[in-house]
């Protein structure tokens, strides 16, 4: 069965996932858990499909965006040009969550031919700031509404917290908290495979288990991760990704990236059969265009099919 088809059970699927979780000390968060599998019933919507194309991330363009020279609504053009069909925004250039102009700039992008592959909440969820977190699942719940404006299948996070310890059972509910809401939606969650939850590839893969992994998956960043465990993690993450960042610094005198093995990773995406975007994500010293090409002809060269 593959991790994108319904299990014949979704009570003994959540329980088979949480039992691992026990073994490996995060049973306090079972029954809580069990009792949202209680609650998903048949007839529920399908998560949007995703979107297997070669994308850039506005992140990747925030320097031209910071002074002026692009905005949102220029930079497709800039993209048709790159032969780049998709886009992943970055909630920090979205101007405004009005649902007008969400639509203006949803029916801008598909003029130019480009899709939108994801809206991405620049900002960290401290799952350990207990004050902040009502207001930040209310901001989250804006983002999933104007990704269904946006006609983009994910809304991407970064779950953060300072105790290693209570981040599953923090982030477990406070993903179960926000399921209704992406479900009722058919956007999926992404999160990324950075600091907090995400820091360790094992207790990220654990959350999604618990969770639901048709509805909450990786972001996975090419980049994120400790140096020794690159690959490593890589392999254990791809099976849940639903979004990639291609991350990319410098290029040697071949147009490789001198600090990750573009071929290694995209194989192992491509032996995991993934079928989500190929976000490039250049944060180089050098210009912003630029870099997105090379990364883009770095992909391409080991993955034509993007």
């Amino acid at each position: 069965m593959s991790r994108h088809d319904r299990p014949t059970s979704r009570r003994d699927f959540l329980r088979e996932g949480l039992r691992s979780l026990v073994h490996a000390g995060f049973g306090g968060v079972f029954e809580k858990l069990e009792r949202v599998g209680e609650l998903m019933e048949r007839g529920e919507p399908k998560p949007a499909p995703l979107l297997p194309l070669l994308s850039c991330e506005t992140r990747a363009l925030h320097p031209l965006m910071e002074t002026g020279q692009l905005s949102l609504e220029t930079c497709c053009a800039v993209l048709v040009e790159l032969d780049i069909q998709g886009v992943s925004l970055s909630d920090r250039h979205l101007t405004s969550l009005h649902p007008r102009h969400l639509e203006n700039l949803r029916e801008t992008c598909h003029r130019h031919g480009i899709a939108i592959t994801g809206v991405m909440v620049s900002e960290p969820v401290n799952l350990s700031d207990e004050a902040s977190l009502s207001r930040r699942f209310d901001e989250i719940t804006e983002r999933l509404h104007a990704a269904a404006i946006l006609h983009a299948p994910l809304v991407r996070l970064h779950l953060s917290g300072e105790r290693e310890d209570e981040l599953f059972e923090r982030a477990a509910l406070f993903l179960q908290r926000l399921l209704p809401e992406a479900r009722r939606r058919r956007i999926r969650l992404a999160v990324e495979n950075r600091e907090g939850v995400g820091r360790r590839p094992e207790l990220l893969l654990n959350l999604i288990r618990a969770i639901d992994p048709r509805w909450v998956g990786v972001c996975y960043d090419f980049g994120h991760g400790a140096p020794e465990r690159l690959y490593d993690a890589a392999r254990l993450l791809a099976p849940y990704a639903f979004h990639a960042h291609a991350k990319s610094y410098a290029f040697d005198a071949r147009g490789e990236e001198t600090s990750i093995e573009y071929g290694r990773i995209l194989s192992i995406l491509r032996f995991a059969s993934y079928v989500g975007a190929l976000s490039i994500e250049y944060l180089g010293e050098d210009d912003p265009i630029e870099g997105v090409r090379k990364t883009r002809d770095l992909i391409r060269r080991h993955w034509r099919a993007y």
